[in-house]
């Protein structure tokens, strides 16, 4: 089969980014796989890539860049090879068969909204939320595509709300994740508990994300003084910290809070940890939450997020109801945080449940996507 699959960015650091790259990577050994993308981070001699230039910033330009070269240049892609499926990780053009849909922009424009009249027009009309959404819209509603992928029960019931898409025409395949990267590793648990000076007895809770705000840091922070025990919350990704550090500061539990910022390398502190602590205000999948399962580590997390999909309450890990509630985000770490039984059984759950969903699982179930469009 020979497949066409375009994402803005190929790399095994983000999330879009990510499943585009390890898709292209298990399809590609008995597939023709060729990629289009402005910046690509995978080495694989199997792939051939197609690379456009587009401006970094500002982002609304970026978007908008990027959304009329894919479309033109995938048109002329497939006149050149005549591929059997063209696949796209979100709605990067308008020429296309397949759709990851990772997101809906629309849905996460009302679930994020201030319910402030003014402030809300203000991010509607903002350049590269207006884009998203003229695209969104724009590729949905005249249905350009043969099938769409989402991540998660959420994402599809979005675009169905939003759009009034056939449920026919959506099918949900869970993101996977790399069980060789992701698990129980003592030598990395030592080494990055050595680094920060973490005691052997300190429960460390892990928090990961880009969008410190839209992820629940805040409330994860003002749980802390009602956390009981000897514990430290390690705070991974790229973000601007100020903020945090000085609600810490002002909460008295500046000592307890490490900022990482960008980590080369995040299956160390998986490893490092005892507990997941993920308040999302709103997550379509969420891929740090099965690499935390697959680490073994239990997972509190905002029953938002798409990747509960996969789970259970109370067996790998336990969910919250209202993620901007510290009480509530205290009292479910202060569960596990006392007891180590606990702890224990619910990494072994989580393990076990992550271990049905490999990438290679997903590629399986992708090229079967692939073969009923290609027959078309």
């Amino acid at each position: 089969m020979k497949v066409l699959m375009i994402s803005r960015a190929v790399n095994k650091y983000g999330g879009i980014s990510r499943y585009i790259a390890e898709i292209a990577e298990r399809i590609s050994y008995e597939n023709e796989v060729h990629i289009l993308s402005a910046w690509y981070g995978i080495n694989n001699s199997n792939i051939t890539l197609h690379q456009y230039t587009i401006p970094k910033k500002p982002y609304s330009l970026q978007i908008f860049t990027s959304f009329l070269k894919v479309s033109k240049l995938a048109r002329k892609l497939d006149r050149k090879f005549h591929f059997d499926v063209i696949h796209s990780s979100e709605c990067e053009g308008n020429y296309q068969h397949i759709i990851t849909a990772h997101s809906c922009v629309r849905g996460a424009y009302e679930k994020l909204k201030w319910n402030n009249i003014l402030v809300d027009a203000i991010r509607r009309i903002r350049p590269f939320v207006a884009l998203g959404l003229k695209f969104e819209m724009l590729i949905y509603t005249k249905r350009k595509y043969n099938k769409i992928i989402v991540v998660s029960k959420g994402v599809k019931e979005e675009l169905i709300h939003y759009y009034n898409l056939p449920s026919e025409d959506i099918v949900v395949i869970p993101n996977g994740v790399d069980l060789e990267e992701f698990k129980p590793d003592k030598e990395k648990r030592r080494k990055i508990r050595e680094t920060y000076e973490i005691a052997d007895d300190e429960v460390v809770l892990m928090f990961s994300g880009y969008e410190f705000r839209r992820k629940g840091l805040e409330y994860i922070i003002k749980a802390l003084p009602l956390v009981k025990g000897k514990v430290k919350l390690l705070v991974v990704g790229k973000d601007d910290p100020n903020y945090y550090k000085e609600l810490a500061s002002k909460l008295g539990v500046r000592d307890k809070t490490i900022f990482t910022g960008f980590v080369p390398d995040i299956s160390e502190y998986y490893a490092a940890s005892d507990l997941f602590v993920f308040p999302t205000l709103y997550e379509p999948f969420g891929l740090v939450i099965t690499e935390a399962l697959a680490s073994g580590l239990p997972v509190i997390v905002s029953e938002f997020a798409g990747a509960t999909d996969i789970m259970n309450d109370e067996c790998e890990g336990l969910l919250l109801k209202d993620p901007t509630n510290p009480k509530e985000i205290a009292e479910k770490v202060n569960v596990l945080v006392e007891d180590e039984n606990l702890r224990k059984q619910m990494s072994r759950n989580a393990r076990k449940t992550v271990e049905k969903y490999s990438w290679d699982e997903v590629a399986r179930k992708i090229l079967e996507i692939y073969e009923e469009v290609a027959k078309r």
